[in-house]
């Protein structure tokens, strides 16, 4: 009878023994991952007031300019085009797009990519993570050449960051300086 019983008992110590190794493991798991995690969190640098738009803000800057937050976008979804408000007043309306491809579904594919790039637009915009640059003309990249509206130094772009991505949402040609606001004209002296 004291064989048994010490059978059992034995057996019973092994499957408490084994019974707590996993939850043990998953412990130390946990305490090494707290251990790193602090760190890792140390490491990242702080967030730049242009988000992932940072490095082209700043390079269409370095001749001179000025960035302003976008606040508010407007979709004329009709004539496809945009109409953007800053923190200066309004930017006007953007050029059109056209709607591209060979046959009525394609069109429509292309009608979709636009109408749900306007909304991340103006979703960006409302998010604050829309910017309004004017830039040297010399600096900016000309989308179009050979165009006769280059009677202004200035140019101006709107970007957006889209889930970590900078986005040119539209350019402007020609940025007339008698019709900004004269604190922001007075930053493109700055």
């Amino acid at each position: 009878m004291n064989a048994p019983l010490s059978v059992v008992l034995v057996a019973a110590l092994l499957s408490a023994a084994v019974a707590t190794m996993p939850a043990d493991a998953a412990s130390r798991k946990k305490n090494t991952l707290a251990a790193v995690s602090p760190a890792a969190n140390v490491a990242q640098p702080p967030t730049d007031r242009f988000l992932a738009c940072d490095v082209r803000v700043r390079d269409y800057l370095r001749e001179g300019g000025a960035v302003t937050r976008v606040t508010k976008i407007d979709v004329d979804d009709a004539r496809l085009q945009l109409n953007i408000h800053h923190e200066y007043g309004e930017a006007g309306k953007s050029s059109r797009k056209y709607l591209r491809g060979d046959t009525e579904d394609e069109m429509r594919k292309n009608l979709r990519g636009i109408l749900d790039e306007f909304a991340a637009a103006a979703k960006a915009a409302t998010a604050g993570r829309a910017w309004y640059v004017i830039a040297a003309r010399k600096v900016m990249p000309d989308p179009r050449d050979g165009s006769g509206e280059a009677t202004s130094p200035w140019t101006a772009v709107v970007l957006a960051d889209f889930e970590g991505k900078c986005r040119p949402i539209t350019f402007y040609q020609s940025v007339d300086r008698n019709k900004l606001d004269p604190e922001l004209s007075k930053k493109l002296d700055d």
